[in-house]
């Protein structure tokens, strides 16, 4: 059987209270939080490891994860390595060979560390807490800006995982099909938005990986340079701000390291989302075809929405 991999596995949205958030994607997004028990065989894992500390709800073509980083303590009483704050802190990434991706990143200058924030060298990636067969890497944001991960999900893993957790791994998953219940019509995700003072950093990254660059582009909503990247089926847009100073998404303070502002998806009906949103009480600005939310009244999260585009 050919490889899914590789492909985006889940941006990671951290949140304070993972139940108040869970009941605001069920009322806001139309969304059902995806379990641990949902999406795991739990007696295969680590007995110790901890569980629902995060769930999933799947949007369109990706699976978010929102972790609540207070309730996610390793085997031997370990903190896993998490900022404070609410916002979008990485993207991570399903891959085949961890060990290889992570010599990979190391030849051309950038590392990669373990759960418990341990450097990598030469590719000795440790078993991971959760299941020995699927092993995991972040990279460090001093070197790739925003913090990326990779992650290996064995086979055996893929049949329950692919029900509820991530339906693109399930045979016979076609993209782009709108749920006729879903209040905010999702037809696909269009992209991801990150800040960036280093856009050519950011290209080198996924051009290691194996992806491409596109054109460079003006974003009018966030006045900013865009350099999009595509890499395994996502675009990734790297924005730098022409005048206003890059912030960051956890504290609001000033930042000179890349920040995950958000994501964007194509929808059937914007005016219906925007009527939506707003009865929510979901803060918005719309402009240039595009509607986006208050990241202070989306969980730190800045949720665009744009109408569906030509194939």
């Amino acid at each position: 059987m050919s490889s899914p991999f590789p492909l985006m596995f889940h941006p990671t949205l951290i949140v304070d209270d993972l139940e108040e958030a869970a009941a605001w994607f069920r009322k806001v997004f139309g969304r059902t939080e995806v379990r641990w028990e949902d999406k795991w065989d739990l007696s295969l894992l680590n007995p110790d490891y901890p569980v629902n500390y995060s769930y999933f709800f799947v949007i369109g073509d990706v699976s978010l994860d929102v972790l609540a980083p207070s309730l996610l303590i390793l085997p031997g009483e370990r903190e896993a390595v998490y900022p404070k704050g609410q916002g979008l802190a990485d993207i991570a990434w399903y891959a085949d060979d961890i060990e290889a991706l992570a010599r990979r990143l190391e030849q051309h200058g950038f590392r990669t560390r373990d759960q418990e924030g341990n450097v990598i060298r030469d590719g000795k990636v440790p078993e991971s807490s959760l299941v020995a067969d699927c092993p995991m890497i972040w990279s460090l944001p001093e070197d790739t800006g925003l913090t990326y991960e990779y992650y290996h999900l064995a086979e055996r893993h893929r049949p329950k995982y692919s029900r509820l957790a991530d339906p693109r791994l399930a045979p016979g998953w076609k993209p782009g099909v709108v749920d006729p219940a879903d209040p905010l019509g999702v037809i696909r995700c269009s992209h991801h938005t990150v800040l960036t003072e280093q856009p050519e950093r950011a290209v080198r990254l996924f051009e290691v990986l194996g992806g491409d660059a596109g054109p460079r582009r003006h974003d009018a909503l966030l006045d900013a340079d865009v350099m999009p990247v595509r890499y395994a089926g996502s675009v990734i847009e790297f924005a730098t701000p022409r005048d206003a100073p890059i912030l960051d998404v956890l504290t609001g303070a000033p930042s000179h390291t890349d920040q995950y502002l958000g994501m964007t998806f194509e929808v059937v009906d914007l005016d219906a989302v925007e009527t939506h949103l707003s009865s929510h009480g979901v803060g918005l600005r719309r402009a240039g075809g595009e509607l986006v939310t208050d990241p202070r009244t989306s969980f730190g999260a800045r949720w665009g929405f744009v109408s569906r585009k030509d194939s």
